[in-house]
C-alpha cells in the first residue's frame, strides 16, 4: 500500500543516517525522523486519538510541523493544518467544523489558540513549562520509538485542508494518503528530483504547497531544508540557499524578482540551483529571461494546481518560449473544458476546467451537496477555473476560480470579506476586488454603499476587518460610493466593480 508513513520508512531504510530535515541549526536524520514520528504516533494513541480522528495543527515552519504530519500518517489520524494568519474566530470555525479531537500548537501561539481551547485538549511544542501535562515534546520523548501497531490504508484520509470559502466560509478538502503521495511521485518524475538533491521549503507548511514539498523530498530520500525564520525576508532566503547549496525549490513570482537581482549582483551562487518551480501568478518575459540567463543550470517550471486538485499541469519555460500557458497535464491527469451544460467544447473555446486523476481530493468534509456539485458523474472535478486548451494540448487560464484574489500566494475570496463588511448595520452593498500590486501580485480593495439615512466613518469598517479577518484578507483601502454595478439578479458584478475601482483610483 502507498501511505505517507510507508514512504518515509522506505526512505529511512535506504538512507538512515542522511540528513532528512534541516531547520536552522537543528537537523534530523531519516532514522531520527522515523523514531520521532513513531513516538508522536504512540502518544496520540495514548491520548485517545483513534484512526480517522482529526488533529488540528497550529504550528509554524519547523521540525515539529514536519514530524507531526508523518506522525499523523503513522497513527491513521487526520491532520487539519490551520493558517496561522487567521483570526481566532476563523480558527475556531475550522476546529468546530472538522470536529477536532486534539490540537497541537506552538507554545508562542497559546494566545491565538485560547478561544478554541475549550473545545478540545491542546498540547504545545517548544518546551511548555507552564504545564508539563501539556508539554508535547517531553511527553513524546517518553514514548517507545517502535512503530505503532495501526493499520493505515492508502485510501484513508491523511489531511483536511481548508480552502478559502467562495460563499463566505471555508470548505475542508479531504485528501488521502494515496492522492498526496501521487502528487509527490509525479512531480519527482516530471522534474527529475533524486535523493542527491537538496530542497528548500519556503512557503508556510500549513499550505498544501509546502506540505507536498516536504512529502516529495522525504519520499525520494532528498534533504529538505525548512525556511528557519518566523518573519519572511528575501535576504534570508538567499543566505539559506547559499549555505546549503539548495538545488530545488518552489517560489512565488515576487521572490523570483529578488533572486534575479541577487544573481545579477553576485550575491548567490548560480551553479547550485537546478530546478525552480513557480505558481500563483504568471511570469512575464523579462523576469523569465532574467532567471534563465542568471541561473544557467536551472529548469524553470510553472506548476498549476489547487488544494482540491493537486498538481494539474506544468510547463518548462524556455528563452523566447510560450508565455501565459500553464502547460500540459502532469502524468496521470486528464483535463477537460466543458460548457455550462457540462458538455465538451472545441479546442480554443473558453469553458470551465475539469480535472480527473489520482491526485484529486476525496470530498469536501461533510458537505455532500458541495461535493456533488464539484464532481461530474464520471469523476472529473472542478473548482471553477475558466480556461481553454489549444489544438496541441496547452492549457490557458483566462479567469481564476470565481473572483479569487491572490495576495502574495494567499487565496482571498471576495465573498468572505464582503460578508464581514455587510455585517456592519450601515452597509447595504459591498464589493471586494483584487487590484494589481507590484510586490504582492494583487491586493484587496473594497467599496461599500450605505443604507439610506446612515452615515459611516470608514475607520469603523477598518477596525471590523482587523477583528474578523487575517491580515492578507483585509482591504488596503475602503471607499464609500453612491452605487455599485449590479447584474440582472441584483448581485454585484465584480468585473465591473473592479473597473469602477480602477477608474476611481485614476481620478483620485
Amino acid at each position: 500500500m502507498l501511505t505517507v508513513g510507508q514512504a518515509l520508512d522506505s526512505a529511512a531504510r535506504r538512507y538512515p543516517d542522511k540528513a532528512a530535515l534541516i531547520f536552522g541549526e537543528q537537523q534530523r536524520t531519516y532514522r531520527e525522523v522515523v523514531q520521532r514520528a513513531n513516538q508522536m504516533a504512540r502518544l496520540l494513541a495514548r491520548l485517545g486519538v483513534k484512526p480517522g480522528d482529526r488533529v488540528a495543527l497550529l504550528l509554524p515552519n519547523g521540525l515539529a510541523m514536519a514530524e507531526a504530519y508523518f506522525a499523523l500518517a503513522k497513527a491513521g489520524a487526520v491532520g487539519v493544518p490551520l493558517n496561522l494568519r487567521w483570526q481566532p474566530g476563523e480558527i475556531l470555525y475550522a476546529i468546530q467544523d472538522a470536529e477536532v479531537s486534539l490540537a497541537l500548537a506552538d507554545r508562542e501561539l497559546a494566545p491565538i489558540v485560547g478561544p478554541a481551547a475549550g473545545h478540545m485538549p491542546v498540547f504545545y511544542t517548544g518546551g511548555y513549562r507552564e504545564d508539563p501535562a501539556r508539554d508535547w515534546d517531553a511527553l513524546a520523548e517518553a514514548e517507545p520509538s517502535a512503530p505503532p501497531e495501526v493499520l493505515v490504508r492508502e485510501s484513508d484520509p491523511w489531511v483536511i485542508v481548508y480552502t478559502s470559502g467562495t460563499t463566505g466560509r471555508p470548505k475542508g478538502a479531504v485528501r488521502s494518503h494515496f492522492s498526496n503521495l501521487i502528487i509527490a511521485l509525479s512531480l519527482v518524475s516530471e522534474l527529475g528530483i533524486t535523493h542527491e538533491d537538496v530542497g528548500f521549503a519556503i512557503l508556510p507548511m500549513f499550505h498544501v504547497n509546502s506540505m507536498w514539498f516536504v512529502t516529495l523530498s522525504l519520499a525520494v530520500g532528498a534533504t529538505c531544508v525548512i525556511y528557519p525564520h518566523r518573519a519572511f525576508h528575501p535576504q534570508h532566503v538567499i543566505e539559506v540557499m547559499n549555505r546549503h547549496r539548495v538545488t530545488y525549490s518552489m517560489f512565488v513570482p515576487s521572490l523570483l524578482t529578488f533572486l534575479a537581482d541577487a544573481v545579477e549582483q553576485g550575491k548567490i551562487d548560480p551553479q547550485a540551483l537546478r530546478v525552480m518551480m513557480t505558481s500563483s501568478a504568471p511570469l512575464d518575459a523579462t523576469l523569465r529571461d532574467r532567471i534563465l540567463r542568471g541561473f544557467p543550470r536551472v529548469a524553470l517550471y510553472d506548476v498549476y494546481g489547487s488544494t482540491e486538485y493537486g498538481a494539474v499541469t506544468l510547463i518548462r519555460h524556455q528563452l523566447g518560449g510560450v508565455l501565459g500557458s500553464v502547460g500540459y497535464p502532469v502524468i496521470g491527469q486528464e483535463v477537460r473544458i466543458l460548457d455550462d451544460n457540462r458538455q465538451p467544447v472545441p479546442p480554443g473555446t473558453v469553458g470551465e476546467l475539469f480535472v480527473r486523476g489520482p491526485s484529486l481530493m476525496t470530498e469536501y468534509w461533510r458537505k455532500p451537496d458541495a461535493t456533488r456539485e464539484a464532481f461530474t458523474e464520471d469523476g472529473f472535478l472542478s473548482v471553477g477555473d475558466m480556461g481553454y486548451v489549444t489544438e496541441d494540448g496547452l492549457l490557458y487560464l483566462v479567469d481564476r476560480k470565481q473572483d479569487m484574489i491572490i495576495v502574495a500566494g494567499e487565496n482571498v475570496y471576495p465573498t468572505e470579506v464582503e460578508n464581514v463588511l455587510l455585517s456592519h448595520p450601515a452597509v447595504a452593498l459591498a464589493a471586494v476586488v483584487g487590484v494589481p500590486d507590484p510586490r504582492r501580485g494583487e491586493r484587496v480593495a473594497a467599496m461599500v454603499v450605505l443604507r439610506e439615512g446612515h452615515a459611516l466613518d470608514v475607520s469603523e469598517l477598518e477596525a471590523l476587518t482587523r477583528r474578523e479577518l487575517a491580515d492578507y484578507k483585509r482591504p488596503y483601502a475602503i471607499r464609500v460610493v453612491d452605487a455599485l454595478p449590479l447584474g440582472p439578479a441584483g448581485k454585484v458584478v465584480r468585473r465591473l466593480a473592479r473597473e469602477q475601482w480602477l477608474a476611481l483610483e485614476g481620478s483620485g
